[in-house]
């Protein structure tokens, strides 16, 4: 899986039960070692940064699950895209910022109710004033647009050995508003099953993190390298 030469990507099928199906079977091919993987995962989230470069690689070591060949736990720690991973990381920090400045604006009248010392429901008269109600709603549309414009970032940077953030953001973009929809309703559905260990029994997420996990990586492999083959 490398190489990737993206001209003008033409519509491709985003087939969501074969993915759950498929992702489902390569979990099962080493469930042990996706959830010690899942477990070192844990455990570099403690810093955000190296969490988003541990999900890198939990990717990798989906791909050598899947060509059957031998995984090693410290595959999780591979270093290889620091610095692909410390840029995106910036990027999406950089985006939160300016996100939640709307969002910080909308509470001032509140802080001046505040200030004031009234009651409860002067305050609510205060948020909507600062239309706290429409910037959350604003926030959960550019979110959703934003998580799947850069869906295909984390295998376009670990599996296809892109090294710059910006033309892995914009092949993503490209790839991802073909089935900008299916892609949403895929990851909410991924989403579910992944925090569905801690609904049913709280060890239960080492199963279905990783499974999740898998799971995009099916549709990642399906889908680029459709488009890489076209």
């Amino acid at each position: 899986m490398k190489n990737l030469e993206v001209l003008k990507v033409k519509e491709y099928d985003f087939n969501i039960g074969k993915y759950l199906s498929q992702g489902t079977d390569l979990f099962k091919k080493d469930i042990g070692g996706f959830i010690v993987a899942t477990l070192l995962l844990f455990v570099m989230s403690f810093i955000p940064f190296l969490g988003i470069l541990g999900l890198g690689n939990f990717y990798k070591i989906c791909k050598k699950v899947d060509e059957g060949q031998q995984v090693s736990a410290g595959d999780i720690f591979d270093f290889t895209d620091f610095v692909v991973y410390l840029k995106l990381f910036l990027l999406i920090f950089a985006i939160c910022i300016v996100a939640m400045i709307p969002i910080q604006l909308s509470l001032l009248p509140l802080v001046f109710v505040a200030a004031e010392g009234e009651n409860v429901s002067d305050a609510s008269a205060a948020l909507l004033a600062g239309g706290m109600g429409l910037w959350v709603m604003v926030m959960v549309i550019v979110i959703m647009i934003i998580s799947v414009s850069m869906y295909f970032i984390q295998p376009l940077i670990s599996l296809y050995r892109i090294t710059s953030v910006r033309e892995a953001c914009r092949l993503s973009w490209k790839i991802a508003r073909k089935n900008f929809f299916k892609i949403l309703l895929f990851s909410i559905i991924v989403g579910f099953i992944s925090q569905l260990g801690v609904i049913v029994c709280g060890i239960g997420v080492l199963f279905s993190i990783p499974l999740g996990i898998c799971m995009k990586y099916a549709a990642y492999k399906d889908v680029l390298e459709t488009i890489n083959q076209n």
